[in-house]
């Protein structure tokens, strides 16, 4: 009896037990990827994407690390510190300093992991359609879209940037609820106000100037931002250049007034999921398709388009060769509906994180994405006509843009 308990437990000690130490210790590639820091539930986020990427691919050892994807070098992190990976994510609004061969140069992404420009939404598929397009892999966009509730009837009529106006009164309860909080937010919203009243070639070559020439900034533009402001809530005026407010607070009031507006980027919507869970009763997700309308905004008589973003993986310049397989593996992964499951409900009971995937087919109406994210098609929707920010003369033009306002805003 005792001979047969000892060779059985040495069947499964080795017999069952050695392939799966085999399968750790045969991770013999390590694929270290810097990813975009700034999501809901960041770190849950990439912990759970490292463990779905490692039981799919049980030769590589993944390490996501979260970092700064603008500044040249901010913490520890930033553009310089490329070379320390083998895949950075980026907002493409640095990418042609990158092509050029700035912060070390970038090597071209593998054929096999390029897709065409109609697999991409709004602005991803608009930069797929040139050279851009060989250099990076779309994984998320982003822009400020209003968000009305749909009982709030008279800003939903509001087509035009005037009737707009009228419709919202923060001394009557319906404030506008935006963040204005810093050079590149307010630089966002003049940019928008620029395209709408002049049109996307003029908006593109004024931004520049703003940068190389020291152009001033357009009156017009500079107007319809400033009566914009007059129609925040107080609260949301007195605190412009806070950021807590920008992701918490703004989202919660908008939670809780119906007839408050929201302008901002779609992952507001999980800040505001959040607080209604608060409510006894009330499990994600809470809003409906038709209890918001998500548009893009108008600064004139209509919409000429967005400033979107676009974050993007790209490859330091020499990893490539030395980890094409594991680096195309990733590359591939990070696509699939999948991943993208991951960011949809990063800690389970929560609220999702409301995130735009690049591809479309994230959006099919079947997808776990969509149904743990009903909005999410008003969001690709209202992306026409984007007007991607894909050049860093046109970004640091806008961050100039909102220097100069921060200067004549009086909170």
């Amino acid at each position: 009896m005792w001979a047969k308990r000892i060779r059985l437990f040495f069947l499964i000690c080795f017999g069952v037990l050695t392939p799966l130490c085999a399968n750790a210790q045969s991770r013999d590639t390590k694929l270290n990827v810097a990813i975009f820091a700034y999501l809901p539930d960041a770190s849950t986020a990439i912990k759970k994407l490292e463990n779905a990427f490692e039981r799919r691919y049980l030769s590589i050892d993944l390490d996501l690390e979260l970092w700064n994807p603008y500044d040249d070098s901010f913490e520890g992190n930033g553009l310089s510190r490329i070379v320390d990976f083998d895949i950075v994510e980026i907002d493409t609004c640095r990418i042609d300093e990158l092509m050029e061969g700035q912060f070390g140069g970038i090597d071209e992404i593998p054929i096999e992991v390029r897709r065409t420009p109609d697999s991409y939404i709004g602005p991803a598929s608009v930069i797929s359609k040139t050279e851009i397009g060989t250099q990076v892999v779309p994984h998320w966009v982003c822009g400020n879209y209003l968000q009305i509730w749909a009982s709030n009837k008279d800003v939903v009529d509001a087509r035009t940037f005037e009737s707009f106006l009228k419709a919202v009164d923060p001394a009557v309860g319906k404030p506008v609820l935006a963040a204005m909080w810093g050079g590149t937010t307010l630089g966002e919203y003049y940019a928008d106000a620029v395209l709408d009243i002049h049109g996307p070639e003029w908006a593109r070559e004024h931004l520049i100037s703003l940068w190389k020439d020291g152009a001033e900034l357009d009156e017009p533009a500079k107007a319809a931002v400033l009566s914009l402001i007059k129609e925040l809530s107080k609260e949301n005026q007195a605190h412009l250049a806070h950021y807590n407010d920008h992701s918490y607070v703004l989202p919660r009031l908008f939670a809780n007034s119906k007839d408050s507006t929201l302008i901002g980027y779609s992952e507001r919507i999980y800040y505001a999921e959040r607080e209604l869970q608060l409510t006894p009763g009330q499990f994600p997700p809470i809003v409906k398709p038709d209890e918001i309308v998500i548009r893009q905004f108008s600064f004139a008589d209509k919409s000429q388009g967005t400033p979107c973003w676009t974050d993007a993986f790209i490859i330091p310049k020499g990893r490539l060769s030395k980890k094409r397989a594991a680096i195309a593996a990733f590359l591939q992964f990070v696509q699939t509906n999948a991943a993208y499951s991951v960011f949809a409900e990063p800690a389970q009971f929560y609220a999702a994180s409301y995130l735009l995937p690049a591809t479309t087919e994230a959006y099919q109406a079947d997808s776990t994405i969509v149904k743990k994210q009903p909005l999410l098609p008003q969001f690709r929707d209202a992306m026409t006509d984007s007007f991607p920010v894909s050049n860093s003369k046109i970004w640091r033009g806008m961050r100039v843009a909102g220097d100069k306002l921060k200067k004549v805003i009086k909170p």
